[in-house]
């Protein structure tokens, strides 16, 4: 049981001083003793705010009120909040990795890569019986899929940070590629949206990770229109998921899922000519929080833009233009740019992390003199790879009493 903060000092024994001087009297002026200084509960939670999630962790041992305090949903989600807009640093982001033919995933630090890319990074590896795959990435949590016997799915959340786990959820039918996991931040409820095979029947479905889970068919998504990866791109503050597609018009546009009202709309893209057969591998991603669209144009250059007002076309932004190497001699392990799709991942001061798809590498790009450095993390990345924030939260749902085995090398 812990004990109050002040349990040792009641404890320990006094102290007795002898001077060997002459006794004077006191002054009428020091007849008592001088307040303790005193931080206020609205002080401590300020300071608490700004401080690392794996600290906090540990600060819940020094008293019953900050293991309250730091344990509440509310300080969980304000916390997010601030490291995420004030302070991204204190969120600590991380990228977790899985192989499709191995029990098991990973993680290692986004800081520890960029500024020392030359040192094999260290990293944190994961088993489990099933054969977990990563699906998402959301507010620290991650979304974890495993199959049984090749007809039920299973889905449930993971806070690496914490040890959170879920119990599973099932999801009846086969999976296609179309997925996307976010959080509707007006309902508080972190959702999947997938389109599933069922009995021959394809439907889009939104499954809500809530104490009583709810599963629904909604509007269809146009499954053969989805371009690129696939994977719906959830954007910050917006509650919504993304996905490039290409209209009957044969031009390239976002579908947008609003999580929150369950509905699609679409917007446009910059540069999406249809007539214009330059324009391949396009996919979207986020990088500073903001809607963030690539491609790959006649196969020289990948282009990056960003938007920076969500959903408003006109402010879509150039950040950068890539060059696609050749295979270097140095780096025989890396395939031609051009050759395969590029995912920006994360923006770090003047570089930007991107993944190669289908390979097991990443790449930095130094945005100010354009050039390339890369890192080798060992073991090698895997073929899906997330951006995820440490973070507090921990959605009201019920936690497994099994835990994935962690592996340190």
């Amino acid at each position: 049981m812990e004990q109050p903060h002040d349990y040792y000092e009641r404890k320990r024994m006094p102290l007795t001083v002898t001077i060997n001087t002459p006794k004077r009297p006191l002054s009428s002026t020091v007849t008592q003793s001088q307040p303790q200084p005193f931080l206020s509960d609205e002080l401590i939670r300020e300071i608490l705010l700004r401080l690392p999630p794996r600290s906090l962790l540990r600060l819940r041992r020094v008293c019953n009120s900050w293991k309250t305090l730091i344990s509440s949903s509310q300080f969980a989600k304000d916390h997010l909040q601030h490291s995420t807009a004030a302070d991204p640093s204190l969120s600590r982001p991380r990228v977790a990795y899985h192989h499709y033919c191995h029990h098991g995933f990973g993680d290692f630090s986004l800081r520890s890569l960029f500024e020392n890319p030359s040192k094999p990074t260290e990293v944190v590896l994961f088993v489990e019986r099933r054969n977990y795959m990563v699906i998402g990435s959301c507010n620290g949590l991650l979304c974890l899929l495993y199959y049984v016997a090749g007809i039920n799915n299973y889905v449930r959340l993971w806070n690496p940070c914490t040890g959170l786990l879920t119990t599973p959820s099932v999801v009846r039918g086969e999976f296609f590629s179309v997925r996307g996991f976010g959080y509707d931040h007006v309902n508080d409820k972190y959702k999947l949206a997938v389109i599933v095979n069922h009995m021959e029947d394809h439907t889009t479905r939104i499954y809500t990770f809530c104490r009583n889970p709810s599963n629904r068919a909604i509007q269809g998504i146009p499954f053969s229109s989805i371009k690129g990866d696939r994977k719906g791109v959830f954007v910050p503050g917006t509650a919504t998921l993304n996905w490039v597609y290409q209209h009957d018009t044969l031009e390239y546009l976002v579908l947008s899922l609003d999580l929150v009202k369950e509905t699609f709309s679409e917007f446009s893209l910059p540069l999406s000519d249809p007539d214009d057969e330059t324009f391949i591998f396009p996919h979207l991603c986020v990088l500073r929080n903001c809607l963030a669209y690539c491609f790959n144009h006649e196969k020289t250059h990948w282009f990056v833009w960003v938007m920076k007002e969500y959903g408003v076309p006109k402010s879509w932004t150039k950040l950068a233009i890539i060059p696609c190497l050749p295979c270097l001699p140095d780096y025989p392990f890396l395939p031609r740019l051009s050759h395969y799709h590029l995912r920006p991942l994360y923006i770090w001061g003047n570089n930007i992390l991107v993944a190669v798809v289908s390979t097991s590498e990443i790449v930095l790009y130094n945005l100010d003199n354009g050039s390339f450095e890369f890192p080798k993390p060992t073991p090698s990345v895997g073929l899906w790879v997330f951006i995820y924030h440490e973070s507090l939260v921990s959605p009201d749902l019920p936690s497994s009493s099994s835990q994935i085995q962690l592996i340190k090398h």
